[in-house]
């Protein structure tokens, strides 16, 4: 009992210190650890320590579900968990002053621990935000379960839902007021966060999204520059160099774009088209970027956790200089961008 009494406290300590805005996000690395520890030390899920990611993963028809092991695996990424807690714990806060009592959180893709939620709940309590948590796997539905009974965090528990969340049907007479989904990779490919949003916020278009806003780009960059080689032990970490040419936006995930697709039934969806510049120096090569925007001012960029690492172009075309590169958005079991290269005239 003790020990339960002592990681509940240490629970609402650690939500109270990742939400703290004078907190500067890097200074919280160790709050972040601390959280992940605690939820693996209290769960009934086998460590996920030595996983291999594409064990027991479900492939589904909007995309791949990663199994509860390798979603547990996500909350070691610390800047990841930290600006996701802030940004959800900041739509919480943007809803509580309209809200028709607690905040209303639906939390698709959850996972065995919830871990944008389970520190928001020792923090805020019932009266001021519940969630519902839903995920495909009923293993992960039944530790998230029982690990937060163990924690005595019921009472901030609206529903337990073991459902493909692009198939889940919202009570139009209880919709959520925030849909936090973070079930994506770089450049959202694989996974299905393109179609979980759509279908979510197509119910609930008053609720506020996160992650808010998820922007793919493209770009031309040296990569001799951007990765360096492994460090010698003690080396500091030098300084990112970036030597790029910027091609543009070319797709965008967020409230307003689910809306401009409204009534779209294909199999794909609109993306742009952007131009590489003539007489292309060999060093430069072609790569995807993603930025989150999580919500308010937390956001993920550059390197700052797995989805945010530079991919290479579908199909891995060769460049030289002048070709429209002209990308549209995929569904289905293998979402993602895919690109047309057109050639530059001769």
């Amino acid at each position: 009992m003790n020990n339960m009494m002592n990681d509940s406290e240490m629970l609402g300590h650690l939500g109270h210190a990742l939400t703290d805005p004078a907190r500067e996000r890097m200074s919280l690395l160790a709050e972040a650890n601390a959280l992940c520890d605690l939820m693996e030390r209290r769960s009934t899920l086998p460590s996920p320590a030595g996983t291999t990611l594409g064990l027991d993963n479900t492939l589904l028809d909007s995309g791949l579900a990663l199994s509860p092991a390798a979603a547990a695996l996500c909350a070691r990424q610390q800047l990841r968990t930290i600006v996701f807690v802030r940004a959800v714990h900041a739509a919480i806060e943007a809803q509580a002053a309209t809200a028709d009592g607690p905040v209303r959180v639906l939390y698709a893709g959850c996972g065995p621990y919830a871990p944008l939620a389970l520190p928001l709940m020792a923090l805020l309590g019932p009266r001021r935000a519940v969630f519902t948590l839903l995920d495909i796997h009923e293993a992960s539905i039944g530790h998230l379960r029982a690990l937060v009974e163990d924690l005595g965090l019921s009472a901030c528990v609206d529903g337990y839902v073991q459902a493909d969340a692009t198939r889940h049907r919202i009570d139009p007479a209880r919709p959520p007021h925030v849909i936090v989904s973070e079930t994506m990779n770089a450049a959202l490919r694989t996974e299905p966060q393109v179609a979980i949003a759509r279908h979510l916020v197509a119910q609930a278009p008053a609720a506020l999204l996160v992650p808010e806003r998820v922007i793919v780009s493209a770009c031309l960059l040296d990569p001799a520059a951007e990765l360096t080689p492994p460090l010698q032990p003690g080396e500091p970490v030098p300084p990112l160099r970036r030597d790029r040419i910027d091609l543009g936006s070319v797709f965008e995930l967020s409230r307003a774009t689910i809306g401009a697709w409204r009534g779209l039934d294909g199999t794909t969806l609109p993306a742009a088209t952007v131009t590489v510049p003539p007489a292309l120096a060999p060093r430069y090569a072609a790569r995807l970027l993603t930025r989150i925007d999580a919500f308010g001012p937390h956001r993920l960029d550059d390197y700052e956790s797995s989805l945010n690492l530079p991919q290479r172009l579908p199909g891995r075309p060769v460049l030289t200089g002048g070709e429209r590169l002209a990308f549209e958005y995929r569904l289905g079991s293998e979402p993602g961008l895919v690109c047309r290269v057109e050639k530059a005239p001769t």
